[in-house]
């Protein structure tokens, strides 16, 4: 068994979930491994392996700016699937986000235009 991270190495958000209890050092360091080998955000691997749910996460977060995405899940538009399909399509083309979505037939352009 691969030891666990260095608290220094977390970062501050693998901390704050560890002490909270949504997270062991051993998920952190699995999560932190998956991080390094594929383009997922921790707190994605963190969901994909059914560690947090995206409330959970989404309180450990900064409030930076709301998203269309964020958006779009709140109104009920779009399930978390599409959303993570949608990011990781976004990742590959460059697209925004919105269009994919639209493009998919997952939501439509009015909706778009109502949460922005």
């Amino acid at each position: 068994m691969t030891p666990p991270p260095k608290p220094s190495s977390i970062g501050l958000i693998g901390r704050r979930l560890i002490e909270a209890g949504h997270l062991t050092r051993e998920q952190l360091h699995e999560a932190l491994k998956v991080q390094e080998e594929t383009a997922l955000l921790l707190g994605e691997v963190c969901i994909l392996r059914g560690w947090l749910t995206y409330d959970q996460l989404r309180a450990f977060l900064p409030t930076v700016r709301s998203r269309i995405g964020n958006k779009l899940l709140a109104a009920e538009l779009i399930t978390m699937e599409q959303l993570w399909l949608g990011i990781l399509e976004q990742r590959q083309t460059g697209e925004k986000l919105g269009k994919i979505l639209v493009n998919r037939g997952w939501v439509e352009e009015r909706n778009i235009d109502a949460v922005m």
